[in-house]
Parts: structure tokens; C-alpha cells; sequence
């Protein structure tokens, strides 16, 4: 006869490094990311009048279509941020945000801002490679 707990450890999915990994993160971390994004989609939104006033009745069309567009795309990654291309989808988004600076200058500033930001959640994100152990 064989011991079930044996077997039900044999058939675990590799060793507890691997199952860390490929945990998902806390619901909280979720929720700060996705805060982060909606308030970098908000930022850009309020951006969209202020270079419509910037441009003295010559609005660039495209100028305005960017910032909207690119602000739809953060609200939609955030909505996708709990998914597995979630994170990178986001990711992908931040140099974006800084290439609006081409449209108005100080969207740079943000831009690198909230790139820095989004650095740090992504380090936050990373699971940790061990456990405290206390002695």
C-alpha cells in the first residue's frame, strides 16, 4: 500500500520556488496598480483642454486624438491588469505617455514621473525568492 500524503506531495507542481513564482499577487497590489493607471489616464484626459487652450485656436487634431487615445488604452490596461498580459500590456503603455511630451512639454515631466512610479510597482511586484525564517 502506498501513503496518500506521499502521492498528493509527488504531484505537487515542482518545488515551492516555482509555485512562488507563478503566484498571483495580492489583491491590494492589483488595486494600487490599477489606481495608478486610472490616474495616469485622468492626467492625460485633463491634459486634452489645456492644449486645446495651448494652441490659441489652432488645434493639431491629432494632438488631442493622442492624449484621448492613449488614456482609453490606460483604462483598458487597467481593467486587464489582473490578467496574465496584463502587466506587460501596461508596461508597454508608460514610454507612450512619454512621448506625449512631443505634444506639450511638460507631459514629459509626467511621463518620466509616472514611469518612475510604474518602475517601482513593477518592483514591488516581483515576488520575493525566500521566505523570513525566524529563529
Amino acid at each position: 500500500m502506498t501513503d496518500p500524503t506521499a502521492d498528493a506531495t509527488a504531484s505537487s507542481s515542482g518545488p515551492p520556488m516555482e509555485a512562488a513564482a507563478t503566484a498571483a499577487p495580492p489583491r491590494g497590489l492589483l488595486g494600487i496598480g490599477a489606481g495608478g493607471l486610472v490616474l495616469e489616464a485622468l492626467v492625460l484626459l485633463l491634459a486634452a483642454p489645456a492644449v486645446a487652450a495651448a494652441e490659441r485656436g489652432h488645434v493639431v487634431v491629432w494632438h488631442i486624438v493622442y492624449l484621448l487615445a492613449v488614456a482609453v488604452l490606460l483604462i483598458v490596461a487597467a481593467g486587464q491588469l489582473r490578467r496574465r498580459h496584463g502587466l506587460m500590456f501596461a508596461s508597454l503603455l508608460q514610454p507612450w505617455v512619454i512621448v506625449a511630451g512631443v505634444i506639450t512639454w511638460p507631459m514629459y515631466v509626467v511621463g518620466v514621473l509616472f514611469g518612475g512610479i510604474w518602475l517601482y510597482y513593477l518592483r514591488l511586484w516581483r515576488p520575493t525568492t525566500s521566505s523570513p525564517e525566524r529563529t
